[in-house]
């Protein structure tokens, strides 16, 4: 059982314990390292300010450089990574062609936002050098999404972006020389970590078993995923961090497998790892994905911490529930299988799992179903959602052969529209009926009041996504106005 967390920090080996494993990482770098250059303005992941990047050993290889907001993830999160930060881009004490090409372009004012950008801009070419991808303003602006500038402008950034040389990019692994640190890293071997606090536990199993037993042994432990909300909650004081239990050692909790019949997300596996993967068989939940967060939330987040989190304006949950997903969960007594519409129980965040259980993988069953996923919000990119519609159907001719419909942002908790779902299903698809339905959620649903939208503002946008819904499946069918109305 080792005691210290190990990382890297551009290059430098580091080993803390005790209360320094809670710290954030971006405290950590400010207070501790003097690497000032990360800037901290939200503390809740939201400006990318903190933007930082890192690579995790998975499998005995560090994994591609990722961004990730360092204000909302803490030290003990860190264990077996290289992280660097803006300072670590430099080579030779020669700017990295980011940081050259926002100088040349005039992308900085204040300086506040500029390390951020620096640090998406330069993940941007990391994969720009590994996938081979040619850099143009779409890129930029996808890579910056989770990036605010209040006084530069966005021109000026964006133009440095796309004139970045990708010619005299130097790739961060080579920078480092990558190998040597996984040959360290392999060296400390596959064991578990405790870090014991004045007031704290912090445990980090290298395998499942280790894992459930610490939950049964401490059942109201904090689990500890991408910790995007997490952190969030400490930053603001509203939770006080005292034992937590880290899934960051399991390296099967990363997998994301895709067999025949269905889709197996691990509790580990990033969201932007979701997005890609799910590409080809659930596009539409990919899509949604690409709105889901920036890419630093995505990195960080997980499928599993969504459901988890169940609040009822997550954006995961209504497809899973209308795609009929499973949940696995574990503990010491075993392992057994809910389908999500009974792992969800009525009430706000209230699910059917036990206080010693551990929630490992979601499985996705393929069909041949299609979906539309839509998701209301008050910006496009980076925002929580104000109201979210998932719709499941099979069409036979102009008949709904298969429907289920579910709705966020309406209650509390994710809703399953059964009654709605028995009113079309087997019949026809019409315009007299989508509106007839579109109607009726006056009565089926009794969305709160909050400063997203008011209760009034969420029934409307119901009622206006049932007809967006109709409108789009008449398209695909062919239905012409003469048969809408039928």
């Amino acid at each position: 059982m080792r005691k210290t967390i190990v990382f890297y920090l551009n290059g430098k080996r580091h080993e803390v314990d005790g209360k320094m494993a809670l710290m954030t990482v971006s405290d950590f770098l400010r207070y501790e390292k003097s690497l000032t250059g990360t800037k901290v303005v939200c503390a809740e992941g939201d400006c990318g300010a903190c933007t930082v990047l890192l690579s995790r050993m998975i499998g005995g290889k560090l994994s591609p450089y990722r961004t990730m907001n360092s204000c909302i993830s803490f030290i003990y999160s860190l264990d077996r990574c290289h992280l660097i930060s803006v300072e670590g881009l430099k080579l030779n004490q020669e700017l990295h062609p980011v940081q050259a090409s926002m100088v040349q372009h005039q992308g900085a004012q204040c300086g506040y936002c500029t390390p951020g950008f620096i640090c998406s801009l330069a993940s941007m070419t990391e994969d720009a050098k590994l996938e081979g991808f040619p850099i143009d303003r779409k890129k930029v602006q996808n890579y910056t999404t989770g990036n605010l500038c209040r006084c530069t402008g966005y021109e000026p950034i964006i133009e440095a972006g796309c004139n970045v040389n990708l010619d005299k990019v130097t790739s961060i692994r080579n920078l480092y020389q990558d190998e040597v640190i996984e040959k360290d890293l392999n060296s400390l071997g596959l064991e578990s970590v405790q870090i014991e606090g004045e007031n704290s536990l912090i445990f980090l199993p290298a395998g499942l078993n280790e894992a459930v037993q610490f939950k049964a042994q401490y059942p109201d432990t904090r689990l500890a995923s991408g910790s995007t909300d997490l952190g969030v909650l400490s930053n603001k004081g509203k939770l006080k961090l005292t034992r937590v239990l880290g899934l960051h050692q399991i390296a099967e909790l990363y997998e994301i497998k895709e067999e025949s019949d269905a889709l197996i997300i691990g509790a580990r596996a990033s969201l932007s790892d979701l997005e890609n993967a799910s590409k080809s068989c659930f596009p539409e939940f990919s899509k949604m994905l690409h709105l889901f967060a920036s890419p630093q939330i995505k990195n960080s987040g997980t499928l599993v911490g969504n459901l988890m989190n169940g609040s009822p304006i997550a954006d995961t949950i209504p497809f899973l529930r209308v795609a009929e997903a499973e949940v696995v969960l574990m503990s010491t007594a075993g392992t057994r299988t809910l389908n999500i519409n009974e792992f969800i129980l009525p009430g706000y965040k209230q699910m059917q799992v036990k206080a010693d259980e551990l929630l490992v993988s979601i499985r996705i069953p393929k069909s041949p179903h299609r979906y539309k996923l839509y998701k209301v919000s008050t910006r496009k990119d980076l925002d929580i959602s104000t109201v979210t519609f998932a719709a499941r159907y099979l069409m036979d001719g102009l008949r709904v052969s298969e429907f289920s419909l579910a709705l966020g942002g309406v209650g509390p908790s994710v809703l399953r529209m059964s009654d709605i779902e028995k009113r079309i299903q087997g019949n026809v698809l019409t315009q007299a009926l989508l509106q007839s339905v579109a109607t009726s959620l006056r009565t089926e649903i009794k969305p709160l009041s909050d400063v997203r939208g008011s209760s009034e503002y969420r029934h409307q946008l119901c009622h206006n996504l049932v007809l967006k819904f109709f409108d789009e499946v008449a398209a695909e069918c062919g239905i012409k106005a003469t048969e809408a109305s039928v």
